[in-house]
């Protein structure tokens, strides 16, 4: 049982045997729904950070950070730098701006915004540069769906990791976890189409059947 282990072991195993729930949820909005997002795991990291910002802050700090590093990434392309060089001074543009909301929030007796340092600064690094690749492939409006899936989907994800009952139950019993991977394999299997495609074909099919 994982309530052997010390009290402040236990707080970060009751965040740690959460995450396969984000993971499921995630799984099941990209395979069953078809809804877009960077990659699999960026909204569960990005749902973890919530955590400490709370939903509504930290859904505005993404926002801002996103966009202010959306624009740098698009003024550094026309210096045509190579990627290393391009990501660490996206990172370190993040890590100036996290260090201004917070010192602007304390000023502001805003204490909920010291918490934004335990944002994950790389994964907003790398979120800035595959949205700002996908911009550039896919077009703005492509790259604003991903970004609005992403974030849709971390705010789901955090929403249900953090439900007091189901922490206790995954908790007290982890070898529900197992059933999850179960789950997870037979989905792994799964072709056929999703909701967001049957919406997407619905003018297709209705002619075909014409």
């Amino acid at each position: 049982s994982l309530y052997g282990l010390p009290l402040q072991t236990q707080q970060t195993f009751m965040i740690m045997v959460m995450i396969p729930i984000g993971v499921l949820v995630i799984l099941i909005l990209r395979n069953l729904i078809g809804l877009q997002t960077l990659g699999t795991f960026t909204p569960v990291l990005i749902a973890l950070a919530f955590r400490e910002t709370q939903l509504g802050f930290g859904i505005l700090l993404f926002t801002v950070i996103t966009a202010l590093g959306l624009s740098l990434r698009s003024y550094l392309e026309h210096l045509k730098l190579q990627m290393l060089p391009r990501l660490s001074v996206v990172l370190t543009f993040v890590v100036v701006l996290i260090a201004a909301i917070s010192l602007f929030s304390h000023k502001l007796g805003l204490e909920r915004g010291l918490s934004v340092a335990l944002f994950p600064m790389v994964i907003l690094t790398m979120t800035i540069e595959r949205l700002s690749i996908t911009w550039e492939e896919r077009g703005a409006s492509h790259a604003m769906k991903v970004a609005i899936g992403t974030l849709f989907a971390a705010s789901l994800a955090h929403l249900i990791m953090t439900v007091p009952e189901l922490v206790y139950f995954v908790f007290t019993f982890p070898a529900i976890l197992l059933i999850l991977v179960g789950f997870m394999l037979a989905m792994g299997r799964y072709r056929g189409y999703r909701l967001t495609e049957l919406v997407r074909f619905k003018a297709f099919l209705n002619k075909a059947d014409s």
